[in-house]
């Protein structure tokens, strides 16, 4: 009977309050994420929001080991949240690509759906971030469930196996990083575990958002990233692209930095 009262005042507590966190999992069918909210946070304030899908065989509990990258997000007054890949590996979503296995498209949505019951959210400061095979990840979102951030920013990865055909929810905003020696997953070129040419993905972006100018440079907050912005498209939407000397690699602070290029945005897009 105790039990079954204490299930009771669960139910009715506010879901904010329930224990979720860093160090606790956020329960959601076929899986969980850990979540770090701002030191000091007043639970009034909306928040900035960062999605980060990690890379092949990680996780979230390694991602949270990553301190530089938690504290780049959490400093600039957004939520951190590190979703849990089966067995390491995310699926490729999107019609006739669709991987066996669970459907990434759903938890992520069911994700979605947890973390804005739980926290306030700034919907103008939603961004999708993710390395390697969470950066492929990433681009398939911004494919395929494209109105679910307010921005993307894939860092080492692109499309997976196939490049689609169309790209359903339309124009994004996106921001890519890559190491031009990257030899896990190459820029120019089909990578060794058959990914995609970064290149290619640009140009079904470009496509999308109806980009109808050149790109500029533009300057970054890393001396080691060399950027380039297209920003003149019918759909007002903005691509950018940085490419490094290095390879395979993705330092803490580069995701904090998707939040800095999104504040840059036009408020139209």
């Amino acid at each position: 009977m105790r039990a079954f009262f204490l299930s009771l005042f669960l139910l009715v507590l506010p879901t904010q309050v329930l224990a979720c966190g860093p160090e606790t999992s956020c329960g959601v069918p076929e899986g969980y994420y850990l979540a770090a909210v701002p030191e000091g946070w007043d639970g009034k304030t909306p928040l900035g929001l960062v999605v980060y899908f990690h890379g092949w065989n990680s996780s979230p509990e390694a991602t949270f080991r990553n301190k530089a990258m938690i504290n780049g997000v959490t400093s600039r007054n957004a939520l951190f949240v590190a979703p849990f890949a089966e067995r390491g590996y995310w699926r490729q979503i999107g019609e006739g690509r669709a991987e066996p296995g669970r459907d990434e498209a759903a938890f992520i949505n069911a994700v979605l759906e947890d973390v804005r019951r739980r926290w306030l959210v700034d919907e103008e400061r939603t961004l999708a971030s993710g390395f390697s095979r969470g950066a492929s990840t990433v681009w398939n979102v911004a494919c395929y469930l494209g109105n679910e951030f307010r921005g993307y920013a894939p860092i080492a990865g692109g499309f997976w196996r196939s490049n689609p055909e169309a790209c359903p929810t339309g124009p994004v905003n996106l921001r890519h990083i890559h190491g031009l020696k990257d030899g896990v997953v190459a820029y120019d070129e089909i990578g060794i575990y058959n990914s995609m040419p970064i290149t290619e993905g640009f140009d079904i972006l470009s496509h999308l958002n109806g980009v109808s100018a050149e790109s500029r440079p533009v300057e970054s907050n890393d001396a080691r990233l060399a950027c380039e912005r297209w920003d003149k498209s019918r759909s007002g939407r903005v691509l950018e692209l940085c490419l490094h000397e290095g390879g395979h690699s993705i330092p803490g602070e580069w995701v904090g930095h998707g939040l800095d290029w999104l504040d840059t945005l036009p408020d139209a897009s």
